[in-house]
C-alpha cells in the first residue's frame, strides 16, 4: 500500500510521528504518537494547505511516498460510526477519544479515517509502536512546490 505526506523538507524522513505527539491532532491527544498520511497526493496537499493561512506559501517542502509492506490490520472508520459534528473544526474530543482508543487496543497498524477536507476521500493514520511498523519504510522523496493559485485568496 503506497500513501503520502507533506512535511517541511527537515521533518519529511522522521516516521515517528513525533509532530503530532508534540502538538496532538484530530486523532490523538498530545503526547500520543501517530504518523497522518493521505491516499494520493492531492489529498495530502488539500490537507497540509488546510492548516496554513492563505497568506503563506509553503517553502522547503517535500511529498513523501510511504509503502506499508506485506499485510496488516485496518480500522476503518465509517461516517455513520462518528459523532454528528465529526467534521467540526476544532475537532470534537470524542474523535481524539477514538483515536487513542484504537492505538491503545494496539490491533491494527492503520486507522483510516475519512477526510473532512475532501469528502469520500480518506486519510490513513499509522501507529509507530505497532509491531508492524517495521514494515513501514519511505519509498521516495521529492521537492513540492504547490501551484500559485491554492495559495491565493478567492478574494483576489
Amino acid at each position: 500500500m503506497k500513501i503520502f505526506r507533506i512535511a517541511k523538507k527537515e521533518f519529511i524522513r522522521d516516521i515517528s510521528g513525533e509532530g503530532a505527539r508534540l502538538y496532538g491532532g484530530r486523532w490523538n491527544r498530545k503526547g500520543s504518537s501517530v504518523l497522518y498520511t493521505s491516499e494520493s497526493r492531492s489529498l495530502a496537499t488539500v490537507e497540509y494547505l488546510v492548516h496554513l493561512p492563505m497568506s503563506i506559501s509553503p517553502k522547503d517542502v517535500c511529498i513523501a511516498e510511504i509503502e506499508i509492506e506485506g499485510t496488516f490490520e485496518t480500522k476503518t472508520m465509517e461516517i455513520g460510526d462518528l459523532p454528528e459534528n465529526w467534521m467540526n473544526y476544532p475537532a470534537p474530543h470524542a474523535l481524539t477519544e477514538i483515536g487513542e482508543e484504537w492505538k491503545k487496543r494496539g490491533s491494527e497498524l492503520v486507522m483510516r479515517v475519512p477526510s473532512v477536507v475532501v469528502r469520500n476521500e480518506w486519510n490513513y493514520l499509522l501507529n509507530p509502536s505497532h509491531t508492524d511498523f517495521k514494515n513501514v519504510r519511505v519509498l521516495s522523496v521529492e521537492e513540492y512546490v504547490f501551484d500559485v493559485r491554492l495559495l491565493r485568496s478567492s478574494a483576489s
